[in-house]
């Protein structure tokens, strides 16, 4: 009998710490994810040097996440680096990136996806050329939905 409810015991404790883990996994961004959405954070607040070292890093993190390059490619467009700008967003396009932003600049159709909004910012760059200090209309920014 003692053996017996110790074996409920023993699975209940771990079911519910598999749950506990399931919920902690779930609830926690990677972290090139936190690194786009600060990103994203310090695009809004014009702070394109701390944007670009935040996004950059999730970039080195994750050379997948469309987030990050959206956005590195809107910073590297407002700071007149044009062929890096349409690199990134070049990248988004290849990785058919079909989610949509939790978070978006107030430039944006809210109904594009990011591959749609990547191919939007293209049209908005000048013909390809060497990087000026020219600035062109602002860029669209976005962020990846935060999980609660």
């Amino acid at each position: 009998m003692k053996q017996n409810r110790f074996a409920r015991v023993a699975a209940v404790a771990a079911v519910t710490s598999v749950l506990f883990l399931a919920i902690i996994a779930a609830g926690c961004a990677s972290r090139d994810q936190r690194l786009a959405n600060n990103g994203f954070s310090a695009i809004e607040g014009g702070r394109y040097a701390d944007a670009e070292r935040m996004l950059t890093e999730a970039v080195q993190l994750n050379p997948d996440n469309p987030y990050a390059l959206l956005n590195l490619g809107a910073v590297y467009q407002r700071t007149g680096r044009f062929n890096q700008a349409r690199e990134m967003f070049d990248k988004v396009i290849a990785l058919d990136a079909l989610q949509n932003p939790a978070r978006r600049s107030k430039f944006v159709d809210p109904s594009k996806n990011l591959k749609q909004i990547a191919e939007d910012n293209l049209k908005t760059l000048p013909p390809q050329q060497k990087d000026a200090s020219l600035h062109t209309r602002c860029p669209v920014a976005y962020s990846p939905p935060r999980r609660s």
